[in-house]
C-alpha cells in the first residue's frame, strides 16, 4: 500500500537519521592530544584580533608630537687641546629655515629622486623596507633602515637616535599619522630643514651656501642634484674629497638618473650634467677652519671615523666634546719654525711648490702634540704631515742599519766608504760585473773600509747600498714596516738596491712614529691626535679609545745601537745643525737626488720630530738663493723647534750602546801609512792613501803655523805628540800614534773631527 510503503519509507528515513546522530569514534593514541581545526581557528583568530588591537592601542597612543626633538637646540660638538679646557674650534649646528615655497621644484624633485621616487603617492610608509629591516633584525643583523623621506623625518625630527624594534614601530606609527595629518609638502619643507648635508650644514639653505655660495632660490639643477646625492653618505660624499670624489660622481649620476625617471629632468640636460660634478667652494664653511684649527679638526674627525667607528655625524649631531693631543705652546712653535727660521719659506715669500712639513710625536705614548701641516687651512687644505710624502732620501738609513743590527751585525763591522763603488746582488765589491749596480756616488771619500757608526755619521752612500744587499731589501721593508712606515710606499722598491738610498716616498708623522721606535726602545704606538671623546656634559666618557701597539719590535739592544750611531750625525756628521745645548740629540738627515725633498728627523728621549722641506714640483728647494740640504735647513728647522718644544722638559739621557751582535768586514782597511810614506803637504792639501796631497777647501790643517806631525815625513812625533793629536790629523792618519783606529771607536767622534757638519748633497 502506498501508505505502507511510505511508512516504510518514514522508518528507513528514521533509522538513517538515528544513524547520522551516532557519535563519531572516540580518537585513540596520538590523536587524543591534537586539537580540532575548529579550536585551532578560533585560538588564530583570536590572537589576530589581539595583536590587531595592540597594534590598534599602541597606534592610538602614539601621537605626532607638537615639536622636534631637541636636535633644534643642540649644542655644537667642541674641540680642545690637550689641556682639555682651552678650545681649537666649535662645529655646531649649521641651520636657516626656510618654506617650501622658497626652494626650487627641481631641487625638490632631486631630493625625491635621490631618497624616496614613490614620495609623491606612497602614503608615508614602505611596508617593504621594514618587512627587510624586521627579517634581518631579527635573524640578528645589524640594524636595518629602509625608510622612505616620511619616515626619516619622523626619525630625526621627532624620535631619538636609538635603534630598537620598539623605536621602529613608533617610527611607523608616526610616519603614518603624519602621512594623514600633513600634507606632502609640509614634510617635504620640515625633511629639507632637517637633514644633514656635510661640511656642517643643516638643512636645504644650508648647504646652498655652504657648498655653492648662494641662496636655495638660486639653484642650478645639477646642484640640487649634488645636495640630494650628498644626503645618502654626508661627510664622506663630497666632491672636494679625494677619498670619495668616483663615489660621490656615481651617486650624482644615480640622481640624474631618476631626475629624468620622474620626469623633473629632460634626457638633454641630463647629458649636459652628467659627467662632471659642478664646481663646490673649498672647504672653508666658516673661520672655524681658519689657519691651523682647520688640519686639527679634520685630523680629529679623520680618526674617530676610521680607527674609533665614531662618524663626523655623530660627532656633531651629538655634541661630543673631544680633547685633542695637540699642546698649544708647541703648535705654536712648530708654525713659528717652519715659517720664520727661513725667511724665505715664509708664506707670504715661499713658491707655491715649496712645502714644509713638521710632526712632533711623544716617543712613549704616540701622541702628536704638534704639527705643521701648512700655512693656513682654508687656503692649502691638503696638509703636509699625513697626506703629504716626500722622497725619504737618507732618512731612510737607520732601517737599513736596524735590519744590520737585528742580523747579528756589529756596529764596528766594517763596509765601504770609498765614491764609486758598484756592487753585485749579494753586496760584494764588482767594478767588472755588468750585471753590478751603477756606480754609487758620494760626496766625500771616507776610504775603503769603515765602521756604520762612520758610515752613518757621513751618510755614506755605498756604505748602505751594501748593508742593504748583504741583509735583504726585503728584510729592510719589514723591518720599516714594523716601526708604522706604509708598506705600499715601500713595496714598489723590494728589488731596487736605490731603497738603501731612500728613493721611496714616505710621510712626515710616519718617519716621526718609526724613529720613536728607537727612542723607546723598540715600541711602535700609532701616533694619533685624539685624547678623549665625551659626552656634552664634558664629563662622562662617550667611548675608550683604542689605538694599535707593537712590543719588541726590535731584538734587545738594537734600539739602542742604532741611538748611539744617530747621536754621531748630531755630534759631528751631517745634522750638527740640529744639536741642542742642554740635552743628547740622535737623528738622520736626509738629502734626494738633485735636492728636490729634504729631511731631518730627530729625537731627544721623550720627543720625535721629523721635518721635511720638498718641492712638489720635483725641482731643487732653495732658500735665501741657497739649494737646500738636510743638514742646512731641515736640521735649522728642527733645532728652531725642539728649542721651544723642550723647554722646561726634563733632560734625560740616551742608554748606552749595547754592542749588539759580532764585526763583519765587508770590505779591507788599507795597510796604515807611516810617516816617511807620508808625502809632505803643501798649503791647502791633504794626503790620503788613496789620494795624496789632494786639495780640500773645506779644511786645510796644513797651512797652520804648528803643521801636525805627518805633513812634513822629516818630521818624527816627540813624546808629547802621542796623546792629543788634532782631530783632523787623526781622521787623515787614524793609525798614528795617539789616533784610534775606526773599528776602535767607543765614542762616537768629536764634532770637530774632519768632515763634520759638512753639507753634503745627495747624501746628506
Amino acid at each position: 500500500m502506498p501508505g505502507g510503503v511510505g511508512g516504510g519509507g518514514g522508518r528507513g528515513g528514521g533509522r538513517g537519521r538515528r544513524g547520522g546522530d551516532e557519535e563519531p569514534p572516540e580518537k585513540t593514541g596520538w590523536r587524543r592530544f591534537i586539537p580540532s581545526w575548529k579550536v585551532l581557528l578560533g585560538l588564530a583568530g583570536l590572537g589576530f584580533l589581539s595583536l590587531c588591537t595592540l597594534v590598534g592601542v599602541a597606534y592610538a597612543m602614539t601621537p605626532v608630537p607638537e615639536a622636534g626633538n631637541e636636535d633644534a637646540t643642540k649644542t655644537a660638538a667642541i674641540f680642545y687641546y690637550s689641556d682639555g679646557k682651552t678650545e681649537i674650534g666649535r662645529v655646531g649646528k649649521n641651520r636657516e629655515l626656510v618654506t617650501i615655497k622658497q626652494v626650487p621644484l627641481h631641487v625638490q624633485e632631486a631630493v625625491i629622486a635621490a631618497e624616496n621616487r614613490s614620495f609623491r603617492t606612497d602614503p608615508g610608509v614602505s611596508f617593504k623596507g621594514i618587512a627587510r629591516a624586521v627579517l634581518v633584525n631579527l635573524t640578528g643583523g645589524e640594524m636595518q633602515g629602509g625608510s622612505t623621506i616620511t619616515q626619516q623625518l619622523a626619525k630625526n625630527y621627532y624620535l631619538t637616535d636609538e635603534r630598537t624594534m620598539s623605536r621602529k614601530f613608533k617610527e611607523l606609527f608616526i610616519s603614518i599619522k603624519l602621512g594623514q595629518q600633513k600634507s606632502k609638502d609640509e614634510i617635504l619643507q620640515d625633511y629639507l630643514n632637517t637633514i644633514y648635508f656635510g661640511r656642517q650644514a643643516y638643512g636645504i639653505q644650508a648647504a646652498s651656501k655652504t657648498y655653492f655660495g648662494v641662496p636655495v632660490e638660486k639653484l642650478r639643477p645639477d646642484q640640487g642634484a649634488l645636495l640630494a646625492a650628498i644626503i645618502q653618505r654626508p661627510g664622506q660624499l663630497d666632491p672636494r674629497s679625494e677619498d670619495f670624489r668616483d663615489e660621490t660622481l656615481a651617486r650624482y649620476q644615480y640622481v640624474l638618473d631618476g631626475m629624468v625617471k620622474t620626469k623633473a629632468l629632460s634626457e638633454a640636460d641630463r647629458q649636459k650634467y652628467k659627467d662632471k660634478l659642478p664646481e663646490t667652494k673649498p672647504l672653508n664653511a666658516n673661520q672655524t677652519y681658519a689657519g691651523d684649527r682647520g688640519y686639527m679638526i679634520k685630523r680629529a674627525i679623520k680618526e674617530l671615523e676610521r680607527d674609533q667607528g665614531i662618524t663626523e655625524e655623530q660627532i656633531i649631531d651629538q655634541g661630543l666634546h673631544i680633547i685633542t693631543t695637540f699642546d698649544k705652546k708647541k703648535m705654536a712653535a712648530a708654525k713659528q719654525a717652519a715659517e720664520q727660521t727661513f725667511p724665505a719659506l715664509h708664506p707670504k715669500r715661499k713658491g707655491k711648490h715649496v712645502q714644509v712639513g713638521i710632526a712632533s710625536v711623544e716617543t712613549e705614548t704616540g701622541r702628536v702634540v704638534a704639527f705643521y701641516g701648512g700655512p693656513d687651512f682654508l687656503k692649502h687644505e691638503y696638509d703636509n704631515v699625513w697626506r703629504g710624502s716626500a722622497q725619504a732620501g737618507s732618512a731612510m738609513k737607520p732601517y737599513v742599519l736596524a735590519t744590520a743590527l737585528e742580523q747579528g751585525y756589529s756596529l764596528k763591522s766594517l763596509v765601504e766608504g770609498r765614491s764609486g763603488m758598484r756592487f753585485d746582488g749579494q753586496g760584494n765589491p764588482a767594478p767588472n760585473d755588468p750585471n753590478a749596480t751603477a756606480p754609487i756616488p758620494n760626496s766625500h771619500n771616507d776610504g775603503p773600509a769603515i765602521d756604520l757608526i762612520k758610515a752613518t755619521a757621513n751618510s755614506t752612500n755605498t756604505a748602505f747600498v751594501q748593508l742593504g744587499l748583504k741583509v735583504g731589501l726585503p728584510n729592510v721593508i719589514e723591518t720599516a714596516t714594523k716601526a708604522g712606515i706604509a708598506e705600499d710606499l715601500l713595496t714598489p722598491y723590494r728589488s731596487s738596491y736605490g731603497l738603501s738610498l731612500g728613493i721611496n716616498d714616505i710621510r712626515p708623522i710616519e718617519q716621526a712614529a718609526g724613529y720613536a721606535t728607537f727612542a723607546n726602545g723598540g715600541d711602535y704606538i700609532q701616533p694619533h691626535v685624539v685624547d678623549k671623546v665625551l659626552h656634552r656634559d664634558h664629563k662622562t666618557i662617550y667611548k675608550i679609545l683604542k689605538w694599535k701597539k707593537r712590543q719588541n719590535i726590535y731584538k734587545e739592544g738594537v734600539a739602542a745601537d742604532v741611538t748611539y750611531a744617530l747621536q754621531a750625525v748630531v755630534k759631528n756628521g751631517t745634522g750638527v745643525a740640529a744639536r741642542l745645548p742642554d740635552r743628547p740629540v740622535a737623528g738622520k738627515t736626509g738629502t734626494t737626488d738633485k735636492n728636490v725633498a729634504t729631511w731631518f728627523v730627530g729625537y731627544v728621549p721623550q720627543l720625535s720630530t721629523a721635518v721635511t722641506i720638498y718641492n712638489d714640483e720635483k725641482k731643487p728647494v732653495v732658500a735665501n738663493g741657497v739649494i737646500l740640504e738636510g743638514g742646512t735647513g731641515p736640521a735649522k728647522i728642527w733645532n728652531a723647534y725642539m728649542s721651544q718644544a723642550t723647554r722646561g722638559m726634563e733632560v734625560e739621557q740616551f742608554p748606552p750602546p749595547a754592542w749588539v751582535g759580532n764585526q763583519q768586514k765587508f770590505a779591507t782597511p788599507p795597510a796604515s801609512p807611516s810617516p816617511s810614506q807620508t808625502p809632505q803637504c803643501e798649503p791647502g792639501q791633504m794626503s790620503t792613501p788613496e789620494e795624496p796631497c789632494r786639495e780640500r777647501r773645506e779644511e786645510r790643517p796644513c797651512i797652520r803655523g804648528n803643521f801636525p806631525p805627518g805633513c812634513r815625513p822629516q818630521q818624527t812625533p816627540g813624546p808629547d805628540d802621542q796623546g792629543d793629536q788634532p782631530p783632523s790629523h787623526c781622521q787623515r792618519f787614524p793609525q798614528w800614534p795617539g789616533c784610534s783606529g775606526p773599528t776602535a771607536t767607543a765614542e762616537p767622534p768629536d764634532p770637530g773631527d774632519g768632515g763634520g757638519g759638512r753639507n753634503r748633497p745627495a747624501d746628506g
